[in-house]
């Protein structure tokens, strides 16, 4: 099965995603995945945390995750970023996790026509999106486990 098919084997429907920078880079996620996109507020470190963790803030009552998405992917470092793509908890007891964005662009359709195969192995890729502005990857969102 690709991302063309869906589990039926009939052709995948198009589906909605949230476009972000990571420097030069864009990127997109699903948007169901979104709870909502916000400004950076001040952020606690925490001990012990992975490196891409670069602390934590409240959101609506809530201890978020801030995670240095740059460092996450593998495409460099941006701790600073002003942005965050705040994500759905799998449940109430996951965690909440906020991507750390440079900038959010727009909300798109994604046709399964144009998503290629990612070329390099990493399980936070599903694919590449080719669209009239260049590529676009097109990555998982947190799992909150």
């Amino acid at each position: 099965m690709s991302l063309t098919d869906a589990p039926d084997g009939a052709p995948a429907e198009p589906t909605q995603v949230l476009e972000f920078e990571l420097g030069e880079e864009r990127y997109c996620v699903d948007l169901d995945a979104v709870t909502e996109i916000i400004d950076r507020k001040s952020a606690r470190s925490l001990p012990d945390t992975p490196p891409h963790v670069v602390g934590a803030m409240d959101y609506r009552g809530a201890t978020t995750m801030l995670v240095d998405t740059a460092s996450l992917l593998g495409v460099g470092s941006n701790p600073d970023a002003s942005r965050v793509v705040v994500f759905d908890a799998a449940d109430e007891e996951a965690t909440v996790f906020g991507w750390l964005v440079d900038e959010v662009d727009r909300v798109t359709e994604i046709d399964p026509e144009t998503v290629d195969d990612a070329p390099f192995g990493d399980e936070l890729t599903r694919g590449v999106v080719r669209s009239d502005d260049g590529l676009v990857v097109w990555v998982e969102p947190p799992s909150g486990e």
